[in-house]
């Protein structure tokens, strides 16, 4: 087992990527922060507009709000224009209240109202509708577009809805629904998943670049997104669905749209699924697969070198037996360009890769 000393913000400052300190001049600027396996990425335009995708966990002092805001500073960026809330589970929209007080959040973008019950979830529900009514918010549907600078934005699920009309470039048959297995339809009760199924999955495009970010919408709702005809069609960056997770990131949809690139914002025992890296290998081009933490469930079988993960390992118990990671972490930062091509950077090491133009 790796295990790292949590470092300093001032040094996680200091260790993100050249490309990403002091702003760049044309490049669309991504950071996968470090929330423990929810997830928070941060998508900052050249002209300064942010959006931010989901907020991490509540509690542990401000820990995820912390983190997202260090990758703001970051990206120079003071405010968060729209927030996207996947959907209305803590390690997703969590986070929100603590971050607003760190940040201020204009544009609050979510499918509407939580399907799950119980008092726990309904009370962090409230938590975040509260505050959703004090700024702009927006119920999206498949096909809505957010006006994020001169991204292209669109809306491809929500609130158990997908795409009924593919994306420009796509449309074609996805050859890979062939013998597509159904996880079985007590899929959400078993997991208790049954708001997964909400999530707002987004398209994000950048000139030729091209990038999706699905929250943690499930296998089964995979296929209608994806079968009988691919309505994303060809990736440059996956954002991976689910954090790794099993129950998500099937093979109609890992292998149909055919990333050259996949980051897993996964924790260390939180996604990270053994049969998500074995998805993500038998493609007939496998991804180059960057990881926010070493997954534990993926043993040294699995997890790719050292290099490629950005957080070795959490080494903090709390009182109630967690085991967690905190203080400053690490992120995996992307700087996109328009014809296409992207590098990414690993901040704790540096380590970077740059990914030409696709073929």
């Amino acid at each position: 087992m790796r295990v790292i000393t949590p470092l300093l913000l001032c040094l996680v400052l200091a260790a993100a990527s050249p490309a990403a300190q002091g702003g760049s001049d044309d490049t669309l600027d991504i950071y996968t922060v470090d929330v423990e396996g929810g997830e928070a990425t941060l998508f900052v335009t050249p002209s300064g507009e942010s959006m931010l995708v989901d907020t991490g966990w509540p509690g542990f002092d401000g820990r995820d709000a912390d983190r997202i805001a260090a990758a703001a500073a970051d990206a120079g960026v003071s405010q968060i224009d729209y927030l996207i809330v996947t959907h209305f589970h803590g390690d997703h929209m969590g986070g929100a209240v603590q971050l607003a007080q760190r940040l201020p959040i204009r544009n609050f973008i979510d499918h509407g109202t939580t399907v799950d019950e119980g008092e726990n979830r309904l009370a962090a529900f409230r938590l975040y509708t509260d505050l959703r009514g004090g700024g702009a918010h927006r119920v999206v549907a498949p096909g809505d577009r957010l006006p994020v600078g001169d991204l292209d934005v669109v809306i491809i699920a929500s609130d158990g809805a997908v795409l009924d009309a593919p994306l420009d470039g796509a449309g074609g048959a996805n050859p890979y629904c062939e013998g597509f297995t159904f996880h079985g339809e007590d899929i959400t009760s078993r997991y208790g998943n049954a708001e997964d199924d909400q999530s707002v999955s987004t398209f994000v495009g950048f000139g030729a670049f091209r990038s999706v970010i699905m929250g943690d919408l499930n296998w089964n709702k995979e296929h209608p997104l994806m079968c009988p005809e691919d309505k994303v069609g060809p990736i440059d960056l996956y954002l991976v669905s689910h954090h790794g997770s099993e129950t998500s990131g099937s093979e109609a949809l890992v292998h149909a749209i055919a990333p050259r690139a996949a980051i897993m914002n996964n924790g260390p025992r939180k996604g990270g699924a053994v049969q998500t890296f074995e998805i993500l290998q038998a493609a007939d081009n496998p991804p180059d697969l960057w990881q926010n933490h070493y997954s534990i469930p993926g043993g040294e079988a699995h997890n790719r070198p050292e290099q490629f993960i950005a957080n070795l390992e959490e080494d903090t118990t709390l009182a109630d037996g967690r085991a967690v990671h905190m203080g400053a972490s690490h992120w995996i930062h992307v700087a996109a360009r328009r014809d296409g091509s992207f590098t990414v950077t690993n901040s704790r090491n540096g380590f970077s890769r740059t990914y030409g133009p696709r073929e």
